[in-house]
């Protein structure tokens, strides 16, 4: 039963369209075997509706016209059009023809819309040459918003795999495709914005629907280990992981490799096995091998010193840990750390591994038998274990499953244009959530390769790897990208697409530095271990400076008020998320969880202020804990640090504390490594930049070098022990 029957349309003319569908759904099935889901959304009673879809293929409209139930009309480029090949596709009473040239050209769209004929809208306006969500044009918006038909989002997936796609290489006569309809949406409103905003705004909401529907089409309940097989599986001899000792994996060997790691630790009869290694190809098949095996790697923030090693050693009930002779000799840790332990070395580990073991690595990667099997809710069991930095008290253990992870891997490849042929550089450690699922899991789900480098303080070398290595993509928090800025080339970064900058804010200094020594935009994202842990991040497509970007698509938020901090009419508040992606848990924190789970019904506490624009790009105002109450005014310790970044030097550093006062309550104490320091000065450029007399510090701190943790992250605890030793408070 079709959704609208024209009863002017002759008899002949339904045969023909029915039997031109039963070809293309023959074709379809034999040869990309499609799969399509939500056929069961399609409208049936709707006056005036816009399908839109990505657009990878010259497929793309022949599939949608044939499987969605609706008489529709497909918009195409005039210019096109006029192509001797593809004009008989696109001069029909099929299509509604446009000059993207002529800007009058969208009246006569709106009318046909207006008339009740159901519109599909590439929004792209033109294949995609990467895989990717492309520009949006903001002609779709402005038809959308102007008419107030209803959305439709639809997803095709894998046609950039087909032979009918802009794909360099690897394509497939027989790809798979896979085509996910969405919920029929509400039409746009954009009334709240300014006459000359609308277009650019509608054009952003079909933006975000696009890539509600990405992250729907992929997101799958499956487990690290299972997609870990299915990846290296179909990509096979393209280069995997590569390392600073020379070491070098494909997919298919890094498999192997995997099993045999993972087959070795299964042994054991713990679930939970301790990692104390840095960044290194082993390491990251190590944890993979885990993962097939159904373990659980504790990964040990090695920067972190003994008495926050122990405790989450203690936490975790580690009895195994593996770890390096040569690693414990270079960061000077004694093996006595993990007395009572069983320590596995990856030196010893290396010899026993035998021909047979890697014949058995072969078998497995070829017949998996139950490593491929999902058991019920094994999705949502525990997959690795990190710990919070302790930047401002006691690490706590994270428990993150396999959906957790997965999840928000697909809800970041939503928004940023990455694939298989980008080369990740990642010197940010495993055993930090961002170097974890971002520098070393999200490359693999997208099919690209990784080099990973033991530390991420060696300004010097990174660069000179990104150089030798030609990476397009370096993720980092504001610290190192300073280090790497002072040190590097300015041809060090030719090949690099992009720069993300997370864990901590961006400064001025090092995104200007960026832009006019290097040619590119570093783009600010904003995470938290327990989300897995991006919540929001800017992209090429939609970025807005200044911000951490928009919240990623499947992650609810809502905005808490807090006394004395002015909400800006609901705009801002204490940042509460939901999602797939949030953590199962704290590790043994019983209080934790349940005001987490029970009191606050799922919605995980960021414990951050943020301000949200109204169209929806985030700004961290700072943590609450990160707040000082002076005069009865809430002051951002977060904000004064950010405005005096590099005040008295480039390479000088600035932290703020917050210190009793019998007068006004509290007092703020700039803590710095420069001599240069002045207060006036300071307090200028806070007024500079709309901050308060309140917000200016009071006393200067001084101090050889300012303490961080492993991630590049301030240890105020250790800053507030030293104010303590120097006011004999």
């Amino acid at each position: 039963m079709r959704w609208r029957v024209n009863k002017k349309r002759g008899l002949l003319r339904a045969i023909f369209e029915e039997g031109v569908r039963t070809i293309f759904k023959l074709y379809f099935t034999l040869l990309h075997r499609i799969r399509v889901e939500g056929h069961e959304r399609l409208p049936r009673d709707v006056d005036k509706l816009i399908v839109i879809s990505n657009h990878a293929s010259l497929l793309d409209g022949i599939i949608l016209w044939t499987y969605i139930d609706i008489d529709l009309k497909i918009l195409v480029n005039r210019v096109r059009a006029r192509e001797l090949l593809l004009r008989p596709f696109m001069q029909n009473r099929y299509t509604v023809q446009i000059d993207t040239m002529n800007p009058y050209s969208l009246k006569g769209i709106i009318e046909e819309v207006n008339r009740g004929i159901a519109l599909l809208v590439f929004p792209e306006g033109r294949i995609t040459g990467t895989g990717n969500l492309m520009k949006i044009y903001e002609g779709t918006g402005f038809v959308a918003y102007k008419t107030g038909a209803r959305i439709l989002p639809v997803h095709l997936g894998n046609t950039y795999e087909t032979i009918y796609s802009k794909k360099r290489k690897g394509r497939k006569v027989f790809a798979p495709i896979t085509l996910t309809i969405g919920e029929v949406r509400a039409p746009i409103d954009v009334e709240r914005f300014q006459p000359r905003d609308r277009k650019r705004e509608a054009a952003r909401a079909i933006y975000e629907m696009l890539c509600e529907m990405f992250y729907e089409a992929h997101y799958r309940p499956s487990t690290l280990g299972r997609e870990f097989m299915r990846i290296c599986k179909e990509q096979g001899k393209k280069t995997l992981f590569k390392d600073a000792t020379g070491a070098q994996v494909s997919y298919r060997k890094g498999l192997m490799g995997a099993l045999v790691l993972g087959r070795k630790f299964s042994a054991f009869p713990v679930s939970n096995i301790g990692v104390f290694l840095p960044n290194l190809v082993a390491t990251a098949l190590l944890i993979f091998g885990l993962e097939i095996y159904r373990k659980v790697p504790v990964l040990l923030n090695y920067s972190s010193g003994p008495g926050a090693l122990k405790h989450a050693m203690d936490l975790a009930d580690l009895e195994v840990i593996v770890t390096s002779r040569t690693f414990l000799e270079r960061i000077k840790v004694q093996p006595s750390l993990f007395e009572g332990k069983q320590v596995v070395y990856v030196e010893d580990l290396r010899r026993t591994i035998g021909v047979a073991d890697r014949i058995g690595g072969i078998l497995k990667a070829v017949f998996p038998g139950t490593l491929t099997r999902i058991d019920p809710g094994q999705h949502r069991e525990t997959a690795v274990i990190l710990f919070t930095s302790g930047s401002e008290g006691v690490p706590k253990g994270v428990c993150l499953s396999h959906d957790n992870i997965i999840a928000n891997i697909w809800q970041s490849l939503s928004r940023i244009d990455v694939g298989g042929g980008d080369y990740f550089l990642n010197a940010l450690p495993m055993f930090h959530s961002f170097g974890l699922t971002v520098g070393t899991i999200l490359p693999v789900f997208a099919g690209a390769r990784s080099f990973l480098y033991v530390s991420p303080l060696h300004y010097r070398i990174v660069p000179e790897i990104a150089y030798d290595e030609g990476c397009t993509i370096l993720m980092g928090t504001n610290t190192f990208l300073s280090g790497y800025g002072r040190k590097a080339h300015p041809y060090d970064f030719h090949g690099m697409r992009y720069i993300f900058c997370g864990a901590e804010a961006l400064s001025d200094t090092v995104f200007e530095r960026y832009a006019k020594v290097f040619g590119i935009r570093v783009m600010s994202g904003y995470g938290v271990t327990e989300c897995a842990p991006v919540v929001c991040m800017n992209s090429a497509l939609e970025h807005e400076y200044g911000t951490v970007g928009k919240v990623l698509p499947g992650i609810e938020y809502k905005l808490m008020p807090v006394a004395g901090i002015d909400n800006k009419e609901g705009r801002s508040g204490r940042l509460f998320v939901k999602g797939r992606n949030i953590m199962k848990g704290y590790l043994k924190n019983e209080a934790a969880n349940r005001k987490y789970l029970v009191e606050d019904e799922g919605w995980y506490d960021t414990g951050d202020i943020v301000e949200v624009d109204e169209s929806g790009f985030v700004k961290i105002v700072g943590r609450l804990k990160r707040f000082s109450k002076i005069s009865g005014e809430m002051i951002s310790l977060t904000a004064v640090e950010e405005a005096l970044s590099g005040l008295f030097g480039e390479r000088k550093e600035t932290a703020i504390m917050a210190v009793s006062d019998e007068r006004k309550g509290e007092k703020l104490v700039l803590v710095t490594n420069s001599k240069e320091a002045d207060l006036k000065k300071a307090r200028e450029r806070l007024r500079e930049r709309g901050l308060p007399d309140l917000a200016s510090p009071r006393e200067i701190a001084y101090m050889r070098e300012i303490p961080k943790l492993g991630t590049g992250k301030v240890d105020y605890v250790k800053l507030g022990e030293f104010l303590l030793k120097e006011n004999g408070r």
